[in-house]
This record gives C-alpha cells, sequence and structure tokens, in this order.
C-alpha cells in the first residue's frame, strides 16, 4: 500500500521524472543512430575493407567499457546537468550501434554486390537497394540492444543532473524508501520492455520479407 500511497500522492513528480527519463533516452538514441549508421557507411565503403575488420575489433572491444566510466569523463570535462547526461549517453551508444551496423554491411555477400554492378547499379544504389536492406535484421538488432541499455544507464546519469527515473532511485536510496526505489525500477524496467516491444515491431515492419522467413 506504502508504493500506492507514495503514487498518489506524488503523480506529477513521478510523471515528470518519467518525461525526463524519455527524453533523455529519445533525444540520445536519436543521435547515435544518426551518427553511427553515418560512420558505419562511411568505414564500409568499398575499399575500406581493412578499415572495417580495425573499426569491429575496437568497437567490440569498447563493448565492455562501464557505462559508469564514460559518465564520469564526460562530468569531470562537460560539467553537469541534462545536457552532460545527453552527450554522456550518445557516447555510449554509439559504439554498439556502429558495431553492429558496420558489421552487417560489412557482411553482404559480394557476389550479391557484383550481380548489382552487373545490372548497372550506382554506388549509392548498391547502398540502399543491396547492402542496406540485407544488413537491416542487424543494424535494428544493435539499435535495440542499444535502446534497452540506454535506458538503463540513463538511471545513472542522474548523478550528474541528468534527472529521470534515476532521481527516484537515488532519492529512495538516500531516505530508505523502497517503495520509491520500487517506483523508479519499475518504470524504467517498463519503460524499456515498451521501447523493445515497438522496435521488435519496426523491425518485423521494415526487414524485407525474404529475410523475414529466412529468420523465422
Amino acid at each position: 500500500m506504502s508504493v500506492v500511497n507514495y503514487f498518489s500522492k506524488n503523480t506529477s513528480m513521478i510523471w515528470s521524472a518519467l518525461e525526463q527519463h524519455f527524453a533523455l533516452f529519445a533525444i540520445s538514441i536519436i543521435v547515435a543512430i544518426m551518427i553511427g549508421i553515418a560512420l558505419s557507411i562511411l568505414i564500409t565503403d568499398e575499399g575500406r575493407e581493412k578499415l572495417a575488420r580495425v573499426v569491429i575489433a575496437i568497437s567490440g572491444a569498447a563493448l565492455s567499457v562501464p557505462s559508469i566510466a564514460i559518465i564520469a569523463l564526460t562530468f569531470i570535462f562537460v560539467g553537469i546537468g541534462a545536457t552532460p547526461a545527453i552527450i554522456a549517453l550518445v557516447i555510449y551508444s554509439i559504439v554498439p550501434i556502429l558495431f553492429n551496423a558496420t558489421s552487417g554491411l560489412s557482411s553482404v555477400d559480394q557476389k550479391i554486390i557484383e550481380a548489382g554492378k552487373g545490372m548497372g547499379f550506382t554506388k549509392s544504389q548498391i547502398l540502399w537497394k543491396i547492402k542496406f536492406p540485407l544488413a537491416l535484421p542487424v543494424i535494428i538488432a544493435g539499435i535495440r540492444n542499444t535502446a534497452t541499455i540506454n535506458i538503463g544507464t540513463a538511471t545513472i546519469a542522474a548523478v550528474i543532473g541528468g534527472g529521470g527515473l534515476g532521481d527516484l532511485i537515488y532519492i529512495g536510496l538516500k531516505l530508505n524508501r523502497g517503495e520509491v526505489i520500487f517506483i523508479g525500477s519499475f518504470l524504467t524496467a517498463l519503460l524499456a520492455i515498451c521501447i523493445d516491444a515497438l522496435f521488435a515491431l519496426l523491425e518485423k515492419t521494415i526487414t524485407p520479407k525474404g529475410l523475414n522467413a529466412q529468420q523465422n
């Protein structure tokens, strides 16, 4: 009952924290997707195969860097507030998106690319009509994983003034209020589940039917 009572008495504050958390997530993931995919397209351009392999190796290793380390470094160089929190989330989210996008684009069968060239496709057409559609399942999978990680990491960003549901969790820890910790944690998990479901639907919708059939 304490959870219900706290929620009913602090509804506006809780919803405000949820909105802040979603804003942190939405802004950072959109920017990370744009940068990550743009870099992967640049890296996987024809003649840059060695660079792509190096980037995959480096980004794969960088996946093991703890989120708190990125947040701490951002705090040192940028300061506190919502903007530094977004910058930290963008940096942390770019790596898995770049890794998956580069891996997906690099793994497209060279024979299919050569067939496209034989049909008179330009470099741009090969990218958007052959490579990108075939790599899309891997790219979306990376974005899905990154989105859920981003939402969880955003709670830690509260320590540098990012706001969001992390504030509720830290308030609960400071005051030893289990109901506050529960509400913050529950809403974070619920948001992550909803976002993952939306990306799963998006993946199913935009992935070519032939690839969906092969995956199923």
